[in-house]
């Protein structure tokens, strides 16, 4: 069983990965000039904010997390 830190130490863990890969995300949008993406990076969403999302504002918020992630490599 986990213990209650560790476990808050993950979630920490996990918002710190989603802002990163977010910003490099949001930066890849701004530098290549992807319009239909703009809107979705006007602001910065929490780690909690992404995951209860639904509909276009879900596939446009994955669509920035795969460029983050593309960045990273």
């Amino acid at each position: 069983m986990t213990k209650p830190v560790d476990h808050m130490l993950d979630q920490e863990l996990d918002r710190l990965l989603f802002d990163r890969i977010w910003a490099l995300g949001a930066r890849a949008v701004q530098d290549n000039q992807i319009s239909a993406l703009a809107d979705a990076t006007l602001s910065t969403p929490t780690l909690e904010e992404y995951q209860n999302s639904r509909g276009q504002r879900m596939a446009d918020l994955i669509k920035v997390i795969k460029l983050g992630i593309s960045q990273l490599r």
